[in-house]
């Protein structure tokens, strides 16, 4: 009986000590409070309601963990904004006669966002460089706010938007980071 019972605590011990030692990675994250890993998220963020918004109505986001989440936001909700403010520069172009020049800044700005940052942002996001996503995230976001400030008023909403996305996103991976 003494043997049995040796085996038994020795057998418990090297199934606590595997256990213990599996890496944090494979691991489920417990947020403070039991927030949901994207409330958690999103609470960090410049923006909390408009990434609460955008990420819960993003089919598969609950399931997504942070990286993902980050994709989210970057080729998702930035990719539509983008393309949204694009599309209203093209309605504003179509109804004026002569070309305004901040109608042809913002259109140049945002071209860059989808061109040159969201790609750019995709790439380091593809190649878990948090770093690099972050920076490009971020030049999106000063892209967005110079084209306000250079034709304010004609499309501020879609500006608004864009701003809380690449800020948004700009701040998810820098938690990555962290």
């Amino acid at each position: 009986m003494k043997t049995f019972n040796s085996i038994t605590l020795i057998f418990s011990l090297q199934t606590l000590l595997f256990i213990v030692s599996i890496p944090s990675s494979h691991s489920k994250t417990f947020h403070p409070n039991h927030q949901s890993l994207i409330t958690f998220t999103c609470s960090q963020t410049p923006y909390p309601n408009h990434c609460l918004q955008s990420l819960k109505s993003h089919l598969g986001s609950d399931r997504a963990d942070m990286w993902g989440l980050a994709g989210i936001m970057l080729n998702h909700v930035m990719m539509v904004k983008a393309n949204t403010a694009l599309d209203k520069i093209h309605q504003l172009e179509d109804a004026e006669t002569t070309p305004i020049q901040g109608l042809v800044s913002c259109y140049n700005k945002y071209n860059t966002i989808l061109e040159t940052d969201i790609k750019k942002a995709t790439a380091a996001f593809y190649n878990e460089d948090s770093n690099g996503a972050e920076e490009s995230a971020n030049d999106a976001a000063y892209e967005v706010s110079t084209c306000e400030n250079g034709f304010p008023g004609h499309f501020t909403q879609e500006n608004k938007n864009m701003l809380a996305a690449s800020a948004n996103a700009a701040a998810i991976f820098k938690l990555l980071r962290g």
